[in-house]
């Protein structure tokens, strides 16, 4: 080829690609907030800056993508170093846990979204469905103090799906230790205690909406399942579960109870619309809004925690939780994941024994007042009987298996007992 013909050739190429970056459409608004999110959220991986993640998680589409989550969710939870105990697996060393046969039934009731039509879907599904089962059993046979409770599995669902098995296995012995904790003891008296703060928001931010439900004798047990799967159970939309695991994983484990909070007043104009019944305001608000504004509770959530910080909220109600609840050990030295002033990720794995610790030992409460002495009896007597009914009707809901955890509670079966309502 001459080189006359060369150069021509040369022009029309650079005239082709002239021609085609004018016709290429200018990236929209989206687009490069998207990138500039994708970047930010980058370069607070690398170098490690949990305050930066945990500001990124308030706005926006929170981690974007599974991609991200992948390397975001480990850095805070502190699993993305190996661990400190390698497990001694199935050698034959370690003992079954007593809760492995209600995670056995609650592991084949999971996945049900999985297509079962041929068999290697279906062989897809059980393999899911034993690494779901593992990951629990390994977290409980490592923590043997800790209970199971069913909602557990959803939470560790989530973090199969997005992390993969290994990953997963370390980010759910994380979130039991540190955020779940209160969750998964032998009652549900400290979860309880978390709730009746959601009371105390209310009575300060929105007191038309929490006299409504003293007077319709609503008890604030109806998002349970919210704050203990953190609506990996409610919600269909495993996107938005994401985006508010992107969020709570951030922040004090009264996270959840802030944002169910921020949850019931985004609602408050159709719930003063609801007949004034217990067991029509009941129902209303414990199903989850499928078409809620997702950021704009999630901000409010945020701006009634930096309000009310978990401390400065029960000392301002009277309203405390037990000094050795997750919420109030997650930020103290030696029971924290980050206790160093830079927010900087560590280096070094999480220790848990200081956790295993506070496990084997009684829990120390700062008044001797029961959860549910808080409560007036007419109101705990109406719960039990919409409750009942309730689960009859909606046994395949997460509002049947919260009025079961209750129900089946010894703490609410030795309320009623003593009060003379059984």
């Amino acid at each position: 080829m001459t080189r006359t013909r060369q150069l021509q050739q040369q022009k029309q190429t650079a005239a082709a690609l002239s021609g085609s970056l004018r016709h290429r459409r200018p990236k929209t608004k989206d687009t490069l907030e998207k990138e500039k999110r994708t970047r930010l959220l980058d370069e607070a991986i690398v170098t490690g800056n949990v305050d930066s993640l945990r500001r990124l998680s308030v706005t926006g589409a929170g981690f974007i993508n599974d991609g991200i989550r992948r390397r975001a969710w480990p850095l805070l939870l502190r699993t993305h170093v190996p661990r400190r105990k390698q497990y001694v697996g199935r050698s034959g060393q370690d003992t079954p846990h007593k809760d492995e046969g209600q995670v056995a039934l609650d592991v084949i009731r999971s996945f049900t979204h999985l297509a079962t039509d041929s068999k290697s879907r279906q062989s897809v599904k059980k393999q899911r469905q034993d690494e779901l089962q593992q990951i629990i059993i390994d977290v409980l046979r490592r923590h043997p103090k800790l209970a199971y409770y069913q909602g557990f599995h959803d939470v560790c669902t989530c973090l199969l799906v997005v992390l993969g098995k290994e990953a997963a296995t370390m980010a759910a012995e994380s979130l039991a230790m540190f955020f779940f904790r209160d969750c998964m003891l032998d009652n549900l008296e400290p979860v309880l205690n978390q709730l009746s703060l959601m009371t105390a928001l209310l009575k300060i931010e929105d007191p038309e909406v929490q006299a409504f439900l003293d007077k319709s004798e609503t008890l604030p047990f109806f998002p349970l399942s919210w704050v203990i799967t953190w609506c990996a159970h409610d919600l269909n939309d495993f996107g938005k579960v994401a985006r508010l695991f992107d969020f709570l994983m951030c922040f004090t484990p009264l996270m959840s109870v802030y944002l169910t909070t921020a949850v019931v007043m985004a609602r408050r104009e159709e719930l003063l619309e609801v007949e004034c019944d217990n067991a029509m305001v009941h129902t209303f608000l414990t199903k989850f809004p499928k078409n809620i504004d997702l950021e704009l509770v999630i901000s409010h959530a945020h701006e009634l925690y930096t309000s009310y910080p978990p401390e400065t909220l029960q000392n301002r109600t009277e309203s405390w939780l037990d000094e050795s609840s997750c919420v109030n050990t997650f930020n103290k030295p030696g029971t924290c994941l980050y206790d160093d002033n830079n927010e900087k990720a560590l280096s070094t794995p999480v220790d848990f024994d200081p956790i295993d610790v506070l496990l084997s030992k009684p829990r120390v409460k700062r008044t001797k007042e029961p959860a549910l002495g808080k409560y007036p009896s007419n109101a705990l007597r109406l719960y039990r009987r919409n409750m009942a009914t309730m689960v009859a009707f909606s046994a395949a809901s997460m509002m049947g298996t919260a009025a079961l955890l209750l129900l089946n509670s010894e703490m609410f079966k030795e309320w009623l007992s003593n009060s003379g309502l059984r």
